[in-house]
C-alpha cells in the first residue's frame, strides 16, 4: 500500500523499488513450477562446465511466453539455488553474468542454471 502510494506520487524513496520486486516475486513465485519450468528452458541445451548457460534474451522471451516476470523468475530461482550469481560492489546481487565466448574473443549474458539443480534446490530447503 505504501509503495503504490509513493509511486503514483512520483516520488523515489531509497528501497522502494526493491520492496516493490519482492512484492512481484512473491506473487510470481506461486505462478512458477520451478521443475517444470528449468526442465522446460534447459531441454535441448548444451551443458558446459556444469551448468547451462540461456541468453538473457532467450530467457526473457521463455519466460514471457510462460506470462513470467523475467526478473522475478530469476530471483525465484536464485533465492532456490538453482542459478549462478554473482554480488557486485555495491551489494547487489547479478543475476546475469558474463560469459567468454570462445574463438570470438568477446562476452555474452547470460542466465547460468545448475545442471544439479535438482540437488541444490533440495538442499537450499532443508537449510530453510
Amino acid at each position: 500500500i505504501i509503495w503504490d502510494i509513493f509511486s503514483k506520487a512520483g516520488l523515489d524513496i531509497g528501497g522502494l523499488d526493491e520492496m516493490a520486486e519482492w512484492k512481484a516475486l512473491t506473487k510470481q513465485a506461486f505462478l512458477i513450477d520451478t521443475a517444470q519450468f528449468l526442465k522446460g528452458i534447459t531441454k535441448g541445451r548444451e551443458l558446459i562446465n556444469g551448468e547451462y548457460r540461456i541468453p538473457v534474451e532467450d530467457f526473457n522471451q521463455f519466460c514471457a511466453k510462460q506470462k513470467l516476470s523475467a526478473r522475478c523468475t530469476r530471483k525465484h530461482l536464485a533465492g532456490a539455488g538453482a542459478i549462478r550469481t554473482a554480488k557486485l560492489c555495491s551489494g547487489k546481487i547479478d543475476y546475469t553474468l558474463p560469459v567468454y565466448e570462445e574463438g570470438k574473443n568477446s562476452t555474452y549474458r547470460c542466465v547460468c542454471i545448475y545442471s544439479d539443480w535438482q540437488q541444490r534446490i533440495k538442499e537450499n530447503e532443508a537449510e530453510q
